[in-house]
């Protein structure tokens, strides 16, 4: 079976290069992978990669089977994307630049090709979600406006993204206060 390169990746991700035993030895000698996993339950570090082999599973791709390139590591805790799947946590907080496009992937995938929220928020969040919505609406449109060159109408929807602005931060301003 061929499988695309953003499949081999997700399965990559799935891989094992030590058994559960291992990890524990590692955490209970507090070696120098102190830093992978915060001193935190190591039991609760296997969930993501649990997740990963599921859905593997669910795609019915089959992990011995792939190829695998030489593996991309973070320049500042030298852990590659294999190392955070096994451990289910990033190294450090350049592991998020690192492999940014990799996660994205791996995201996208999973969500079946969506990375936008599209779900339920909290009550206190539509209003800030509904101004948000309006100000990218008129930022649009006043860039519209700017290209066919209607400036006096273009002048009318920036003061009315001044005034979304202001209510905007007075709302926030709310939040904070209660």
């Amino acid at each position: 079976m061929l499988l695309t390169r953003e499949e081999q990746e997700f399965v990559q991700l799935t891989q094992q290069k030590q058994n559960k035993e291992t990890l524990y030895q590692a955490h209970n000698q507090g070696s120098s992978d102190e830093h992978w996993h915060g001193g935190e339950d190591v039991e609760g570090t296997f969930v993501v990669q649990q997740i990963l082999q599921h859905l593997a599973a669910k795609y019915g791709i089959n992990v011995d089977q792939l190829v695998y390139r030489e593996e991309k590591r973070c320049p500042t805790c030298q852990m590659s994307l294999k190392d955070i799947a096994h451990v289910g946590k990033f190294g450090c907080h350049d592991c998020y630049a690192t492999f940014k496009d990799d996660v994205y992937d791996i995201v996208r995938r999973v969500q079946g090709g969506h990375t936008r929220h599209s779900g339920k928020y909290p009550k206190s969040t539509h209003q800030k979600r509904a101004l948000k919505q309006q100000i990218e609406g008129k930022r649009q449109q006043l860039q519209e406006l700017i290209e066919t060159q209607a400036f006096e109408e273009a002048a009318i929807v920036r003061d009315e993204i001044k005034a979304l602005e202001a209510k905007q931060s007075e709302v926030s301003h709310d939040d904070e206060q209660s």
